[in-house]
């Protein structure tokens, strides 16, 4: 048996892991993007706030959304639900409350990273030690997740884990789809045009959206032609086989929940996700449809995480963590 409050604290350490890797991710992401492109063309670091969905909380705190306060806000204020240090420092904690049921090398690991997050992210508005701090705490995420892949017994500690991860990795890459790949929908050339007849860095800003949530290389893989964006939006919500994928994600979600008692209703809110992204429309989209697509998706999301709550957790509602405009 494992209690209530355990199974929840190891849910949240699924979850804020997997958000401080992935909003590590995005902040080193577009940092490279501006080496990619000219120094004349325009850098929107508000993005970065569209996708985590925190742009009440960041207004409350700054002033100015200059690269300095956005890189702050999203990789060192405590302030911030959603930041990096702010994630490490909750998943230490959910961890410390249940670390007998984790190996020893994963709590080590755990501290090492709060280690890291602590002394390192206020560094981070100087663009130099960003790169080195932000690739440092995606590779020590990664190390976790490795540490306890390999070491855990497939029991409910580890499935409310991995169930955490699931749901906040295809919440990430829908928001990234939402605003890095929306806002191409609406600034580019339409993607039937052939690559010459395109913005010579719309290609460029695909990868970047594909780089965003680790996709870049599998994404070339899979595709016979230049990046496009239907095709990086049909691999990023279909791609079975891409464990970044929604489509994967909503997979993985379900074959964990049948291994876990009182699951009717959590698997029910998984087949909502799953119908969605099996009858949604072709990959040839304007913005606003893209948009409204991946708000539905969101929706599901919450409502898979709202049944997680209610069914294993003993809780009918749960507050967002990211922000005021959070769904999930």
């Amino acid at each position: 048996m494992l209690l209530s409050r355990t199974a929840e604290d190891l849910y949240w350490l699924g979850r804020h892991v997997e958000r401080a890797e992935s909003v590590a991710r995005i902040v080193n992401e577009h940092t490279t993007l501006l080496v990619d492109l000219p120094v004349d063309v325009e850098s929107d670091w508000a993005a970065l706030l569209n996708i985590t969905g925190s742009e009440a909380g960041f207004s409350e705190r700054y002033d100015q959304r200059g690269e300095t306060e956005v890189i702050t806000f999203l990789m060192a204020d405590v302030g911030n639900p959603g930041s990096v240090l702010r994630s490490v420092n909750s998943a230490r904690e959910n961890l410390r409350v249940s670390r007998q049921m984790v190996p020893r090398a994963g709590w080590e690991c755990l501290n090492r990273l709060h280690m890291t997050a602590t002394e390192a992210t206020a560094g981070c508005t100087v663009r130099t030690r960003r790169m080195d701090v932000t690739e440092t705490i995606i590779g020590s995420c990664q190390q976790l997740a490795g540490i306890l892949a390999g070491t855990m017994s497939r029991d409910h500690a580890y499935r409310f884990w991995e169930l955490g991860r699931l749901v906040e990795r295809a919440d990430m890459t829908t928001r990234v789809l939402d605003v890095r790949a929306g806002t191409l929908m609406s600034a580019a050339a339409p993607s039937s045009h052939p690559p010459a007849d395109r913005s010579p860095y719309e290609d460029v800003r695909w990868l970047g959206v594909l780089r965003s949530v680790a996709a870049q290389n599998m994404y070339q893989r899979s595709a016979s032609t230049s990046v496009q964006g239907g095709g990086v939006v049909a691999f990023l919500l279909d791609d079975a086989h891409f464990p970044r994928s929604v489509a994967h994600c909503a997979d993985e979600i379900e074959r964990t929940l049948e291994q876990l008692p009182a699951r009717t209703e959590p698997l029910e809110a998984v087949e909502v996700l799953r119908t969605m992204i099996a009858e949604r429309p072709g990959d040839d989209l304007t913005a606003e449809e893209l948009h409204l697509q991946v708000e539905l998706l969101q929706d599901a999301l919450a409502l898979v995480h709202a049944s997680l709550c209610t069914a294993y957790f003993g809780l009918a509602e749960v507050a967002p963590t990211r922000g005021a405009a959070a769904t999930v």
